[in-house]
This record gives C-alpha cells, sequence and structure tokens, in this order.
C-alpha cells in the first residue's frame, strides 16, 4: 500500500498488522514525490509508479531496489 504524504511504501499482513515500509522522499533510486498504484508479480517483486516522476520502479519483496 503507498502512503503518498510520507513518500514510502508499506506492507501489512491480511489481517492489517504493519510489516515493514520503505522509501523517502525524493528524486533518486528508491525515493518518491507521490507513490501510486503498486502491484506485485509472481515472483513477488513490487512495482511502484510515481506520478509526479512519472517513473515506475521496481523493488525487491523486502523493499530492495
Amino acid at each position: 500500500m503507498t502512503d503518498q504524504f510520507n513518500f514510502r511504501i508499506q506492507e501489512f499482513t491480511s489481517n492489517g498488522t504493519f510489516v515493514t515500509a520503505w522509501g523517502t522522499k525524493g528524486e533518486g533510486d528508491g525515493q518518491f514525490l507521490h507513490p501510486h498504484v503498486p502491484a506485485v508479480d509472481s515472483e513477488g517483486n513490487v512495482y511502484v509508479s510515481d506520478r509526479d516522476l512519472a517513473n515506475i520502479q521496481k523493488f525487491t519483496s523486502e523493499g530492495k531496489f
């Protein structure tokens, strides 16, 4: 799930328990200005689009860029 106001991605369990978060404000690798619409592929990689940066970043399931 995106946390647009804190410029990060958050992970929760299926019952809503917080697991982890990653990302910071900025324009570099692993950073966001307006994270939006995360998606997960069959291997667990997480893709996050950023509306302000007009890009898509790919992360491992552990949040590594």
